[in-house]
């Protein structure tokens, strides 16, 4: 069974943020068809790996309020990535109370949990991108996708940086770990960041 699934950090799924962007509710869609039967099979705790820069930070507990959606709660979480993950596992069936651990770093998976990763690819695929057109976004996008195939080789934090990866530090650990099976379910980069939901056997 899959126990590493992989979200993107991007409001934008959020239904109440984005009701009418496609690609987003198709992303949301793929992601809730993904973990409601990972949810049922698993019953165990749920970790959530996300970045906790002060960028994304909330003061509002669970609240979405500072993205521009106040009426939708998830009861606990203080920056974006752990927010996204909650909404999404909410949707998918999972209760508040099965998240027990919360952290920056992917570390030790825990064979006996299911790990959600929240991170995004380049923010430069698009001239209508957060980063502008980047030239070297697309190889940068590749890679990310190769990464969550589990055989992408090395690479430099660098030139992700300079591919438009804001924080690559959650790619280049992940380029590190051998997944017995991977399955890309869905990626999108419409909005100018690749967004990716998929799923690995640790």
């Amino acid at each position: 069974m899959n126990n590493v699934v992989f979200l993107p950090g991007s409001p934008a799924l959020v239904t109440e943020l984005s009701p009418s962007d496609e690609p987003s509710q198709r992303l949301l869609n793929s992601a809730t068809q993904l973990l409601t039967p990972l949810i049922k099979q698993h019953n165990g705790p749920i970790h959530v790996v996300f970045s906790q820069d002060k960028r994304w930070y909330t003061a509002h507990d669970g609240s979405f309020r500072a993205w521009g959606a106040p009426q939708v709660n998830v009861v606990k979480g203080h920056f974006l990535g752990e927010l996204i993950a909650r909404y999404i596992l909410q949707a998918a069936g999972a209760p508040a109370e099965s998240v027990t651990e919360c952290r920056a770093n992917i570390g030790r998976i825990d064979p006996l949990a299911l790990t959600v990763v929240v991170l995004d690819g380049s923010a430069g695929l698009t001239q209508r991108a957060p980063l502008a057109l980047l030239d070297t976004a697309e190889s940068a996008h590749q890679w990310c996708s190769q990464v969550l195939q589990g055989h992408a080789g090395p690479m430099d934090a660098h030139k992700l940086i300079d591919a438009g990866v804001i924080e690559p530090e959650l790619w280049l650990e992940l380029a590190q770990l051998a997944p017995e099976e991977t399955q890309l379910v869905d990626s999108d980069a419409t909005l100018g960041v690749g967004r990716f939901i998929a799923a690995w056997k640790v």
